[in-house]
């Protein structure tokens, strides 16, 4: 295996504010990825004592960032892998291009960069994919028609933005379609700036106030783009996902729509997902004791790693 130090990595001590501080005896750097048409994102790479298994990479949701997820990061960490949280170009601590996408094969070319940065840092064969909500749209769209020059070991999806509960109106939807044509850089609010829908914790609900780096606002051009990751997912053929996935859903989730979520992943997987149901909002990350979040996620690494 590679040294993936990171040492051996540009490193910046700015960045976003971490969910609850940093758990104490991590190791966590932010390190910059160059994207293949020069846009310069972040990593936050987790480093494990003892590294014991394939490496992590980590997607975000809409309006997050890599800070919202430190504390499960750190967990798979402290678990033997090497975690590797990715920016998606414009949101949190980017500043150009805020809130903005060219096209789903942008973000679909992002996703594999990262992949073999990954791979490259860590030398090892594949990696494990996880996507938290909007972030888990994307990773599923990756799993399943990427043309991929690496293997993903599993694919996690949590609470994922395949079928929501909360979306924009039908005057909004007809002013994005308009605004896509005449002003794709049209900038419109995320329908989900209700900090009560990500969590019950008033901790975190505060923490989500504050939050200098929450993408509050994005184009219609990237709404454009995630209604066509929409359309992909709904007309793709059943069972196209062939990667070993788990579906982590929360019970009290207020975004996504549990039940039409699960129907959808076991038609990707052709019934093949492990499906696990937490006590929870939306955010399982901002429970007031996440250590079930964080156990199902191992759980979900382990199952696959078994098998290789």
């Amino acid at each position: 295996m590679h040294d993936p130090s990171l040492a051996h990595g540009r490193e910046t001590t700015a960045g976003v504010a971490f969910a609850g501080g940093l758990p104490g005896g991590s190791t966590v750097a932010r390190l910059n990825l160059p994207l293949t048409d020069g846009y310069e994102t972040g990593v936050y790479a987790h480093e494990p004592s003892r590294p014991a298994g394939l490496p992590v990479l980590y997607l975000h949701g809409i309006q997050s960032h890599p800070g919202w997820f430190v504390a499960s990061a750190a967990a798979m960490a402290g678990a033997g892998h090497w975690v590797f949280q990715v920016m998606r170009r414009g949101s949190g601590d980017n500043a150009s291009f805020r809130g903005d996408a060219a096209s789903a094969g942008q973000l679909l070319r992002d996703v594999q960069t990262a992949c073999e940065w990954v791979l490259a840092r860590t030398g090892t064969s594949g990696l494990h994919l996880i996507g938290v909500s909007w972030g888990g749209k994307l990773a599923a769209c990756y799993a399943a028609w990427a043309k991929r020059s690496v293997r993903l070991a599993s694919l996690t999806l949590v609470a994922p933005g395949i079928v929501p509960r909360v979306d924009l109106s039908p005057l909004r939807k007809l002013a994005v379609a308009v605004c896509w044509a005449l002003w794709p850089g049209r900038l419109f609010e995320v329908p989900l700036n209700d900090v009560g829908l990500f969590t019950d914790n008033e901790e975190m609900q505060a923490f989500l106030r504050r939050d200098a780096h929450r993408l509050l606002r994005v184009t219609a051009r990237f709404l454009c783009v995630s209604r066509g990751l929409d359309m992909a997912l709904r007309r793709a053929r059943r069972g196209v996902i062939s990667v070993q996935t788990t579906l982590i859903l929360a019970s009290r989730d207020r975004i996504i729509d549990n039940e039409r979520t699960a129907r959808e992943v076991n038609r990707l997987t052709a019934g093949s997902a492990v499906t696990v149901t937490l006590d929870g909002a939306h955010t399982l990350e901002f429970e007031p004791d996440p250590r079930a979040f964080h156990a199902t996620l191992l759980e979900a690494l382990k199952r696959t790693e078994t098998r290789l």
